[in-house]
């Protein structure tokens, strides 16, 4: 690689990242950006990535593979870092067309968009061509984006990741499709309600009927059917009116089924017999009656699996999965935990009014490191209890988490420098020396650990005797003979660790 640095800051109109190393072929590659009005960032080196952001004006890279690439060569590595932050990446190389096609294959697998190559005569113009036509459609993209989040906004949908994105493109889709049935899946608390609302919203058939949402794991056995199909009066014991039914209080509009999982099979079969004929039989009546909803279903569960046990009846479930959804989890998520704390802020800064609403960025690394089971839902409850609790007007900080959050974040520290320093001592017996991240682990271990040397030597020998019985696959004499001693002592050690058992 050149000995360069970055000509220019990445605060410019657009902005493109290079991996060269060779210094004509550098000089021709920033012609043809300078042609096309964009500035470059010179990736001179692996530390280069940390002056080296993703953003609206900077989302392009461009690659030179150097040589037939294998899997762990440095370029296909340097593609990989560049796809994992959200660029772009064109690669290219001298004779890239007559490379094999798994070779090729192997560069588009890396996360590569497009393959030139710049042995052509004709390599500048093709460059500049596709530099032109990838700007037209990521200005596109831009405006498709800034149109979707408002979207978004307006319908209390908070997320800037692209996977929200996509689901929200999804919603666009099938929101005019207002006779077919869609299936919303995903965790506790990932906004599936949400979705539901804003598909009615947009479906220009349903849109003015109602949306009638129905918790099916919170209607009592006893009376559900009367609540789902109504009943007429005197039906049955304390029947003293005609009920409607919320299944025909939807007619027009849409009937939100959450936690479809939890209605029992009775009260499945029940409910296909409606989704097939469009009419209800109210209880205590011999007259169906004519409904025109929408339903949109949405559950936590493994319907699959259910069905696969008989707990879910299979007819219903293609009735209901006509279109799906699923929402990923939060932790899948990371860009959207940003936006989404600073909107809770927001919600309830009456909570603690003289609370800057702002947020440090301790609380926003602390909050990605946390697995949330409860999703959004959950770091809705964490923003919440963090400002009833604080006692200064300072912007939301990690000194403001609860206690069991740092207690679960130290843990998780000692679990990844364990993993580390496990996986590191592996190599060392793969290998013949350590690697500078095996001695990194272990002397962060050993400074929590107070430099304890017979602490310090039973842990490591428990990692040791660790990895060399997984490299023996549970094979005591084949871990003896691999460590160097005898089958007696590694069956004390064992015992003494409680391992191999």
């Amino acid at each position: 690689m050149p000995n360069e640095t970055a000509l220019t800051p990445l605060n410019s109109e657009w902005t493109v990242a290079i991996w060269e190393h060779q210094s004509p072929r550098l000089k021709n590659i920033r012609r043809v950006l300078s042609a096309c009005g964009a500035r470059t960032f010179l990736i001179d080196g692996l530390t280069a990535f940390d002056n080296l952001e993703f953003s609206h004006t900077c989302w392009l890279a461009i690659v030179a593979l150097e040589t037939c690439p294998t899997e762990d060569t440095l370029a296909l590595n340097v593609i990989r870092r560049l796809k994992s932050l959200g660029f772009s990446v064109i690669a290219h190389e001298q004779g890239i067309d007559t490379w094999p096609l798994g070779v090729r294959s192997r560069v588009f697998l890396a996360g590569s968009a497009r393959l030139l190559d710049s042995g052509k005569n004709d390599f500048a113009k093709d460059l500049q061509n596709l530099l032109m036509r990838m700007l037209r459609l990521n200005v596109s993209e831009q405006k498709e984006v800034k149109k979707i989040k408002g979207l978004m906004n307006s319908f209390g949908i908070v997320g800037e990741s692209e996977a929200m994105l996509t689901i929200f493109r999804q919603v666009l889709k099938i929101s005019p499709l207002s006779d077919l049935s869609v299936l919303i899946t995903g965790g506790s608390g990932t906004g599936k309600e949400l979705i539901a609302r804003a598909i009615h919203r947009l479906d220009p058939k349903r849109r003015d009927g109602p949306f009638v949402a129905v918790n099916c794991g919170a209607i009592c056995s006893g009376v559900a059917e009367s609540e789902l199909f109504g009943h007429k009066r005197g039906a049955f014991t304390g029947a003293d009116r005609d009920r409607r039914g919320l299944i025909c209080s939807a007619d027009g509009g849409v009937l939100f089924l959450d936690e479809i999982g939890e209605l029992s099979g009775d009260l499945q079969a029940k409910l296909l017999r409606v989704l097939q004929e469009n009419r209800v039989l109210i209880v205590g009546d011999d007259q169906e009656v004519s409904v025109d909803f929408r339903i949109i279903a949405a559950t936590n569960r493994d319907l699959e699996m259910e069905m696969e046990q008989r707990e879910f009846r299979v007819d219903l479930f293609h009735r209901l999965n006509v279109l799906s959804i699923y929402l990923c989890p939060l932790r899948e998520r990371v860009a959207d935990i940003k936006p989404l704390v600073e909107h809770f802020l927001t919600k309830y800064r009456t909570l603690s009014p003289s609370v800057t609403l702002s947020v440090e960025q301790g609380f926003l690394d602390a909050v990605a490191n946390l697995k949330f089971p409860g999703n959004a839902r959950e770091l809705e409850n964490l923003v919440r209890r963090a400002l009833v609790n604080k006692q200064d007007d300072t912007p939301l900080g990690l000194c403001d988490l609860p206690v069991e959050i740092w207690q679960q974040l130290c843990e998780q520290h000692e679990c990844q420098t364990k993993s580390a320093l496990c996986c590191d001592i592996q190599n060392v017996l793969d290998a013949s020396q350590p690697s500078p991240l095996a001695l990194n682990a272990l002397f962060q271990w050993l400074d929590s650990n107070g430099w304890d040397l017979t602490h310090a030597l039973e842990y490591c020998e428990r990692l040791i005797l660790e990895s060399a019985l997984h490299h023996a696959h549970g094979n005591q004499t084949d871990t003896a003979n691999l460590l160097g001693i005898t089958p007696r002592t590694i069956f004390n050690k064992l015992r003494k660790h409680h391992l191999g058992h």
